[in-house]
């Protein structure tokens, strides 16, 4: 027998008043579709003009249960779309991107260039600055105020630390006159009682030295008491004395005086003492060692040959008087 064949069949709707859709294979006469109200997206003068149609035919379908789907896409409501406005594109899109790059490029290169300039000119700041310093040093820093101790009773130099023992001497209640300059003849200090200056009492020597002294340079000064016929000796250190020469010395009737009996004495005076004892020496340079002959301050020299220094003095050549340096200079 032949296949069956679908007659398609026309489908009609319509919309009451009351807004409900209705879907039939028979016309309903007399009947027709109302239009819903527009909506604020809608025109007022379009929906004016829009007439109403009494019917609309749903093309047929081969699949019944497909009609309604189809159905709703024609019976639509009428929505005014909104349109989207796209930028205009430019006719050449590469060209476009490849300029963008090129300008992007071209600003990454002058940050880069201002970064290392900037650097640049900081660095050159640094060597001119650092030149202005080497040209013009930076003040030495005040040194702290010294006090007594045997650490700055050895850093005086030759004639400060003669001038500090004739100083203990006239608190002991002795008149007192140091030696001149050039040979001395091994006396430092003329020591006389206030009640006999025309008459010498006694002499001292002084030195201005770390190290112990030996029993060679006691019995030179011995010898500088006979030739004077003198039975009072006084010998001062800012060192000590070897047990030899300490010996001999005491044997001889002689004081012999180190740097911790000399502080010592120092502390036991009062404190107003002490404070101008010091003041007098801490206004002078007494770590400079002053010329035997001449009696000012040396100045620190080096030989042309050699990086030898020494102390010598501001006379030269008339004075070619020169020292060794001092341990004060070396650990500078």
């Amino acid at each position: 027998m032949p296949a069956s064949k679908k007659v398609p069949q026309e489908i009609y709707v319509w919309v009451d008043d009351s807004g409900i859709t209705h879907f039939s294979n028979t016309i309903k006469k007399e009947t027709s579709i109302s239009v819903p109200p527009a909506t604020n997206n809608s025109f007022p003068e379009q929906s004016q003009k829009q007439e109403k149609p009494t019917a609309q035919v749903v093309q047929p379908i081969i699949e019944q249960h497909a009609v309604k789907p189809a159905i709703q896409q024609n019976v639509a409501k009428p929505v005014m779309q909104s349109q989207v406005i796209k930028p205009p594109q430019a006719a050449n899109g590469n060209k476009v991107t490849g300029l963008g790059s090129l300008v992007f490029m071209i600003v990454i290169v002058i940050a880069f260039r201002l970064f290392f300039d900037s650097i640049g000119k900081k660095r050159s700041e640094r060597k001119r600055y650092g030149k202005i310093r080497e040209l013009r040093p930076e003040p030495n820093p005040i040194p702290p105020r010294p006090f007594w101790t045997l650490e700055f009773i050895r850093s005086l130099e030759w004639r400060e630390f003669e001038k500090l023992c004739a100083t203990v001497l006239e608190t002991r209640g002795f008149h007192v006159k140091l030696g001149n300059m050039g040979a001395d003849g091994g006396t430092d200090i003329h020591i006389y009682k206030p009640q006999e200056l025309e008459k010498l009492y006694g002499i001292a020597q002084c030195k201005a030295h770390r190290q112990e002294i030996k029993v060679d340079t006691v019995r030179a000064f011995r010898g500088v008491m006979a030739a004077q016929e003198i039975t009072n000796g006084f010998f001062f250190t800012s060192g000590g004395f070897y047990k030899k020469a300490r010996a001999f010395g005491e044997g001889q009737g002689m004081e012999l005086v180190t740097g911790d009996d000399l502080l010592g004495e120092i502390t036991c005076l009062p404190q107003e003492k002490q404070e101008a004892m010091l003041q007098e020496i801490v206004n002078t340079n007494y770590t400079t060692p002053t010329c035997v002959n001449c009696g000012i301050k040396m100045d620190k020299k080096s030989s042309p040959q050699s990086e030898y220094q020494f102390w010598g003095c501001l006379n030269y050549p008339r004075c070619k008087n020169k020292l060794e340096l001092r341990w004060t200079d070396k650990e500078k």
